[in-house]
């Protein structure tokens, strides 16, 4: 939370209705803002809905023209006697020119860099107009390939000519293996005009200078400028709110003021700047989710006229600043395991649980405030500590931060460059130099800021993608790019994190290593043998890097999220629709070669989807389960990726509409603070569909606790192995003491005691940590055969719903093992997102015996209109994917 305010006078909003027309055409249509050219057709209805069925293809034109904006506004007497007035502009994409009243103000080059412009004596008194220019991206830049006379090697720009590298524009506009291609124009982020009397608070950089239990020592550094001829006496002061409480009505727990002379010429303005010394006793700590309450302090920073015909010391402008006391360090460095990468949070290594998150929306201006809590509210309800804001896409909205914080969800931060190598001659470098000092001064207050990376798998693609072979470069040519490649990053980027935000960690890259196991003790990893690789998902209990920042499997989205972009007859895996929604050249055939080795053959279309999200579920929690239980080595597991950006095929956890897909409720079940990890001795997949019970009987069986606390939890760890109708067959309990922030073996032994004339393809393994007050804490089951091989009945659920006002509650039990049940409701969607409500739980297994509770959340229903959607319940299971 950022902003300054001017007391005597509210900002003059832009956004909302403008005019727009595609340049050279003479009619001009109704226009949004913030928005761009494809929202504004859509809404005209000059375009067809880019995201339905394949209507991306014929949209294509759109990138090749220019589009012109305009609107007209008042501006009165009063106003244009303010001593100053700036035209702020949050976000113009991308190439663009600014006039008011026919003369230009100023332009744009970089999608990624707001700008602050003095416009006054551009305005009159009464009407005035504002036209905005946006030239094509691709016209714009093709001057640049041709001169170049090679194409960089950008692999996910979808195009003839690789153009992307040369725009300072999100890279996933051009296109990407989970994305379509729409490079769109438009003023994507808010504008309006400032008017300025006195004085404006510029900038306000809030520094920890020491922490520890008793004391924060800190300062704050305040930039003005003050515009008014004037000569007297100024003074700013700082008020420091208490945790969570930004009321007018809360009392400060710590004010501080400085007087200072100014004398300010006619017709000029004067840049102030002061730095406040500060410290609070017993301060209250900013942490991650799971380990405490993520603290924030409101700072209110104001600028006062202390002349003596000002006896009340007016506010002349303000300042609110949120803050979090915490410590953060990366710790990378040799260690006698390779080469560590961790984080430490207050002084305590923690294990980072999350996913990589890529825009929302292939039009980023369409999601909201309340769009991105739904994100953070989903995150935070699966338990993760960390996303990465990845470097193919923008840096986000300031809400996102704020809710970041809020959330107490720590952030990776990329600079916005992606799988390709960049230009680095003089004026790619000053922008890019302009657009990380602009990035990092907005965020660089913000506790959730773990760390700045340079890009995403440039370094690795250096290495390992065989790019002079692709592109034909010379030895000299590839020796160049390299050689700009350090300019950029090592040297362009980490000098202007260094100058803004010194105590920030830089990555040059993520990851620098690749696939080859004598990397997997070296830093931070991305692992594609699963998946790219095509190797089986048993790779993840071998693969174990020090910290994995990216690894995945894709899946489908269910069928109501799919009806909702396609027609029953696009609905096969072959249908032209299905190829354009799905981005990976190989990837339908991958999930169903995964499929086969798992699962009985899909009875239906619908069925296929279904075993998809499952497959995909069931794989990634091998690789959490790993990650996990391999700490202090292993220290972060951060899945690709978190959500969609338009509704597709892909590796995400949440589908575009909002669904939660199977794999996000794993994820909640797999980041437990506290959690139980099953495991047998490992056998390839190809080798396991075959494997005789004598064999699987030489195997052994392990239960890992782990636990993210930072204090011992006593309790009983309860072991039993049931067969299908719960009948117990072995049970062991015993006291148990989890590690602290660590993992442990609390059980091994061979499955052949446990499997005494027993089908192993009959009976589940489950695994309950209890502790001394009863609670269950976490519990963990494990099938010792494949899916397809195990000997399922038809199931005979048993279900009561309770409802009540603003809730759902459904309750399920069964006699027999139920395997991945899912329970589908019709869609129910949030008022303010239109985005799905989901179930607290899905896609689990419901134990013979045991009675299951989910809930969902519905606002605006009556409880009698609960009761009516209830009726519409139906449920799903692995049996039922292949037995009709």
């Amino acid at each position: 939370m950022t902003s300054y305010t001017v007391s005597d006078t509210n900002p003059l909003p832009l956004a909302g209705q403008w005019a727009f027309r595609q340049k050279g055409t003479t009619t001009w249509l109704t226009a949004q803002v913030p928005g761009n050219n494809f929202t504004d057709l859509l809404a005209n209805q000059k375009i067809e809905d880019p995201f339905y069925r394949d209507n991306e293809n014929a949209l294509q034109w759109i990138e090749q023209e220019d589009w012109e904006y305009r609107k007209t506004f008042e501006v009165t007497e009063t106003q244009l006697n303010h001593s100053a007035i700036e035209l702020v502009i949050e976000g113009l994409d991308t190439f663009a020119e600014v006039r008011i009243n026919h003369q230009l103000v100023t332009s744009s080059q970089n999608m990624f860099i707001g700008q602050r412009v003095s416009c006054k004596e551009y305005l009159v008194v009464g009407t005035n107009q504002i036209d905005v220019l946006f030239r094509s991206p691709i016209k714009e830049v093709m001057p640049l390939f041709t001169k170049a006379g090679y194409t960089y090697p950008a692999e996910n720009d979808k195009s003839e000519e690789r153009l992307s590298v040369y725009c300072r524009k999100a890279p996933c506009h051009f296109g990407w293996d989970w994305g379509p291609r729409f490079v769109c124009s438009g003023i994507w982020r808010d504008l309006y005009f400032d008017f300025i009397d006195t004085a404006l608070i510029k900038d306000v950089t809030f520094e920890q200078q020491s922490l520890d239990e008793n004391t924060a020592h800190f300062s704050l550094n305040v930039e003005m400028d003050v515009y008014k001829s004037m000569e007297g006496e100024l003074c700013v002061t700082a008020k420091l709110k208490a945790p969570n409480n930004a009321s007018e009505a809360n009392p400060s727990i710590l004010e501080s003021t400085v007087p200072f002379n100014v004398t300010v010429p006619e017709g000029s303005f004067v840049q102030k700047a002061h730095r406040f010394s500060l410290s609070i006793e017993q301060p209250k700590r900013w942490w991650p989710n799971g380990l405490g309450d993520p603290s924030l302090y409101v700072f209110s920073v104001s600028l006062k006229n202390r002349s003596a015909t000002d006896t009340e010391n007016t506010v002349l402008a303000s300042y609110d600043l949120q803050v979090g006391f915490r410590t953060i360090e990366v710790v990378n460095r040799p260690d006698d395991m390779g080469e560590s990468f961790y984080i430490k949070v207050n002084g305590h290594p923690v294990f980072m649980k999350g996913a990589n998150y890529i825009p929302s929306d292939s039009f980023i201006h369409r999601v909201t405030e309340a769009e991105h809590r739904q994100t953070f509210e989903s995150a935070s309800y699966a338990n993760m500590n960390m996303l990465r804001v990845w470097g193919g896409g923008v840096y986000q909205d300031d809400v996102f931060y704020d809710l970041a914080d809020e959330y107490g969800i720590l952030i990776w931060q990329d600079f916005m460059f992606a799988c390709s190598l960049y230009p680095a001659h003089e004026t790619f470098l000053d922008t890019v130099r302009e657009e990380a000092i602009y990035n990092i001064r907005r965020l660089r207050n913000h506790p959730c800021i773990a760390l700045w990376c340079g890009n995403n798998e440039v370094e690795m693609g250096i290495a390992h993608w065989e790019w002079p072979e692709k592109f034909n470069y010379s030895n000299d040519l590839y020796t160049k790019l390299k050689e700009d490649y350090f300019l950029l990053f090592d040297q362009c980027l980490p000098s202007v994190l260094k100058e803004y935000a010194p105590d920030l960690f830089y990555l040059r890259s993520s990851p620098i290593g690749f696939w080859e196991r004598d990397e997997d003790n070296k830093g931070n990893h991305h692992y594609w043998g699963v998946w790219h690789g095509e190797e089986p998902f048993t790779e993840y209990q071998q693969r174990i890097p020090r910290f994995m920042s990216e690894f995945g499997f894709q899946s489908f989205p269910l069928l109501a999220s799919m009806q909702q972009y396609t027609l029953p007859e696009d609905q096969h895996l072959e249908s032209p629709v299905m190829q354009v929604h799905q981005k990976h050249p190989r990837g339908n055939r991958l999930i169903s070669s995964y499929m086969e080795n798992e699962f009985h053959t899909p009875k239906d279309f619908e069925s296929l989807l279904y075993l998809s999200q499952v497959q995909q579920a069931m794989g990634l929690k091998m690789a959490f389960d790993a990650h996990r239980s391999a700490m202090p080595f292993c220290m972060g597991s951060l899945y690709w990726q978190l959500n969609d950006t338009w509704p597709a095929a892909s590796w995400s956890g949440i589908d575009y509409f909002g669904r939660w897909k199977a794999l996000h409720y794993q994820a909640k079940r797999s980041f437990t603070p506290q959690s139980l990890v099953v495991t047998q001795t490992v056998v390839t997949q190809t080798e396991s569909t075959t494997t005789s019970d004598s064999e699987l009987k030489d195997q052994t069986l392990k239960v890992q606790c782990i636990s993210d606390a930072l204090t011992p939890i006593t309790g009983t760890l309860r072991l039993t192995l049931l067969d299908f109708e719960g009948t117990v067959l072995w049970e062991q309990r015993s006291a148990i003491t989890t590690p602290i922030n660590g993992a442990q073996s609390v059980f091994e032994s061979p499955i052949r005691v446990l499997l005494e004339s027993v089908d192993p393809a009959t009976v589940v393994f489950h695994a309950e940590l209890i502790d001394d007050s009863g609670k269950s804490l976490t519990h963990a089951h494990h099938f010792l055969v494949p899916c397809k091989a195990l000997a399922l009945s038809k199931p005979a659920i048993r279900v009561e719903t309770q409802c009540s006002p603003g809730l759902l509650a459904v309750i399920l039990s069964s006699d027999v093992l139920v395997r991945q049940l899912f329970v589908n409701l019709p869609t129910v969607t949030e008022p303010d997102t239109q985005k799905t409500v989901n179930f607290s739980d899905n896609f689990f297994d419901l134990l013979p015996g045991e009675t299951k509770v989910i809930v969902m959340p519905i606002s605006g229903k009556t409880t009698a209109q609960l009761y009516g959607l209830a009726e519409q319940l139906t449920l799903f299971s692995l049996y039922d994917s292949y037995q009709s």
